[in-house]
């Protein structure tokens, strides 16, 4: 218990942690309301749509699960990878694991410790989007004289539950990809080279190599989708940095492999804190 108190003070305390928070929380509103609000009082263009296209339902709290989902498995995926690193990282950077080991509990403890308290970490970048969103839906619910009606309780917990295993998902790679590096600045290119560019180019490629279509369906990006995509909401299938054109799989297969992510990350993550050499990379 005195592990994850010490190793939650720690990310509360790292400045970086909240400039994370803060920029993936602008980025979640901006993209999902702000914009599209925007350009549905304007008339301009939009994702190659008209504004005609973007329908004012689509923003109102009883949508506000189906329209809020779409930002989390890229934008925020890529966002908590680098909290994932950071956490973990930054560790090895400043050269404090060795006196940790040496003066506290046993390695394996002290690292379960930091990963409970990252998962912890993860509730307010779930809560805070979701609060956002409603706090925007409802204004432009207001502002557009349109009745305010919130989704069900039960909708609410299903998007809660699937952004927080999408997150974890993708902050357990992170820490992976630093325990791998030992240090922050490789594993976040990794990271964000994985996220942004090999996924993507796979991904286009099997819609022509039935090889490669298989191999995107074990993706991050892939499962993720598919995972919001059982819960109604429509993928943004446009070209871009956040947009998806590859394959679907079962929402229950998706939830199941996102899970084995995580467990697979943390394990092999553990494996070699435990037996590796934990002196930084410099």
């Amino acid at each position: 218990m005195n592990s994850l108190v010490a190793e939650l003070l720690l990310l509360r305390r790292r400045a970086a942690n909240w400039i994370i928070l803060g920029f993936w929380s602008f980025m979640a509103i901006l993209f999902s309301y702000l914009l599209p609000y925007y350009a549905f009082t304007s008339g301009i263009t939009f994702h190659d749509r008209g504004a005609g296209a973007i329908l004012l339902i689509a923003l109102l709290p009883q949508n506000l699960v189906i329209n809020i989902m779409n930002s989390f498995p890229f934008f925020g995926g890529t966002m908590v990878l680098i909290l994932g690193v950071l956490s973990m990282g930054s560790e090895f950077s400043w050269g404090t694991l060795t006196p940790i080991f040496t003066q506290r509990a046993s390695r394996l403890k002290i690292f379960l410790s930091k990963m409970l308290s990252l998962a912890i970490a993860l509730v307010p970048f779930v809560l805070s989007v979701f609060l956002l969103g409603l706090t925007a839906s409802m204004l432009i619910a207001w502002r557009e004289g349109a009745a305010i009606e919130l989704p069900s309780l039960l909708a609410v917990l299903k998007g809660l539950g699937a952004a927080w295993i999408i997150l974890a998902a993708w902050a357990s790679f992170g820490v992976l990809l630093a325990v791998l590096s030992r240090g922050t600045a490789l594993a976040i290119g990794l990271g964000i080279i994985y996220g942004l560019v090999l996924e993507g180019i796979i991904t286009a490629f099997g819609r022509e190599v039935e090889l490669l279509n298989q191999v995107s369906k074990a993706f991050l990006r892939t499962n993720s989708y598919s995972l919001i995509s059982s819960l109604g909401v429509s993928l943004p299938i446009q070209s871009g940095p956040g947009g998806f054109v590859g394959p679907s799989v079962p929402g229950t297969q998706s939830f199941i492999v996102l899970v084995g992510y995580v467990v697979l990350f943390v394990a092999v993550s553990a494996t070699l804190i435990r037996w590796r050499d934990v002196s930084g990379s410099g």
